[in-house]
């Protein structure tokens, strides 16, 4: 993309040069800085569109835009005054202009301190240099007040600039950091999932409700489904493989679980070697099936050093009313009962007077 764009700017750059090198022919006095430098960038423009088709580094391009830019910057403001004439001031004006137009491109090539270093050294030297020419010529303006006026008004504009990079610079910095604390805390470590923080809101918004743990909120308008899923003799794989090995099969289930489900889906790791599954719009019998892919493709999946690894899910179906805790608990409820009837199966959440079900064993 940034390729593409640096050619585009270059081809409609040697129109537009091509273009002002032409004009100035038709002034009364022809400008010989322009004469002789736009030419030069019609030759550097097109450089660009060479080296981008190459695939050669944006930054030589960067640099290099840079440092022609600051040549005819000291061409201009050390020829501008040498020439004189009626349009000195004018061709001065042109001068600090091109300064404002170079400390943008500055601060959108190279970084916001090279680019306050390089908008610092570019004014300097287009306000110092006129001045030092024109002492040592012995020559006299006759406005000195208006160019100190125009070098002045030019240094506002590089001081705003550089002020609005710095802010921006500061503000983008805070506010990545900010996003990657808010990621880092509603992410678990070792599988990249949800953790339990970030599952709390969305099953919320799940639920229909906008409390998580106090009021039932309204009715639910549309089916969803929870899953908590329990990897089985997990402790034994950490006493016997090691804790190392244990984490790997955390990382593997994760992985696993991850691509049998729809994007919709919410996948968290609930807390230990347990994960939490929601699937919205899902009605029970559409849940079992998923509960039961999900089952089995763990247990195929490859552990390596943990050879045959399976889990234990337990179901429930929000109902109209429900608060977090209780879709919870059924789920959790019939996860017990998977478990202890043998592990490697999956159990239903139980009615209002029910025991949870049994709905598969191997």
């Amino acid at each position: 993309m940034r390729r593409r764009l640096y050619i585009g700017i270059s081809v409609l750059g040697i129109g537009i040069q091509m273009g002002i090198w032409v004009l100035n022919f038709y002034r009364a006095v022809p400008d010989p800085v322009t004469t002789v430098t736009n030419p030069m960038f019609t030759g550097l423009s097109s450089w660009v569109i060479w080296w981008m088709a190459c695939r050669r580094p944006v930054e030589t391009v960067n640099w290099v835009g840079l440092t022609a830019c600051g040549l005819v910057i000291v061409l201009r403001a050390v020829a501008t005054p040498l020439l004189g004439g009626a349009e000195l001031l004018t061709a001065l004006q042109d001068l600090y202009w091109l300064l404002v137009v170079v400390s943008v491109i500055a601060f959108l090539t190279v970084d916001y301190r090279r680019a306050i270093g390089v908008t610092a050294t570019f004014y300097l030297a287009g306000t110092l240099l006129p001045w030092a020419v024109l002492a040592a010529g012995g020559a006299a303006l006759s406005s000195p007040a208006r160019l100190g006026q125009l070098q002045l008004l030019c240094g506002i504009a590089l001081i705003t600039l550089c002020s609005l990079a710095w802010y921006r610079e500061h503000f983008q910095r805070g506010r990545d950091e900010l996003r990657l604390t808010q990621k880092l805390a509603a992410t678990d470590a070792l599988t990249g999932l949800n953790n339990r923080h970030a599952l709390y809101p969305r099953l919320g918004e799940l639920l229909g409700g906008l409390t998580l743990r106090l009021q039932p909120p309204a009715a639910a308008t549309a089916p969803f489904c929870l899953l908590l899923i329990d990897v089985d003799h997990f402790k034994r794989i950490n006493d016997q493989l090691g804790h190392g090995v244990g984490d790997e099969v955390l990382r593997q289930v994760a992985r696993t679980l991850q691509g049998q489900l729809r994007p919709d889906d919410l996948l968290g790791r609930w807390g230990g070697e347990e994960f939490l599954v929601a699937l919205p719009g899902a009605q029970e019998d559409q849940a079992l099936e998923v509960a039961e892919r999900l089952r089995r493709a763990v247990a195929q999946a490859d552990f390596g050093t943990a050879s045959l690894v399976t889990v234990s899910v337990g179901l429930s179906e929000a109902r109209p009313g429900d608060v977090l805790e209780a879709v919870v608990a059924r789920a959790d409820a019939a996860l017990y009962e998977a478990k202890r009837s043998g592990r490697d199966r999956v159990a239903c959440g139980p009615g209002n007077d029910q025991a949870p079900a049994l709905v598969s064993a191997d």
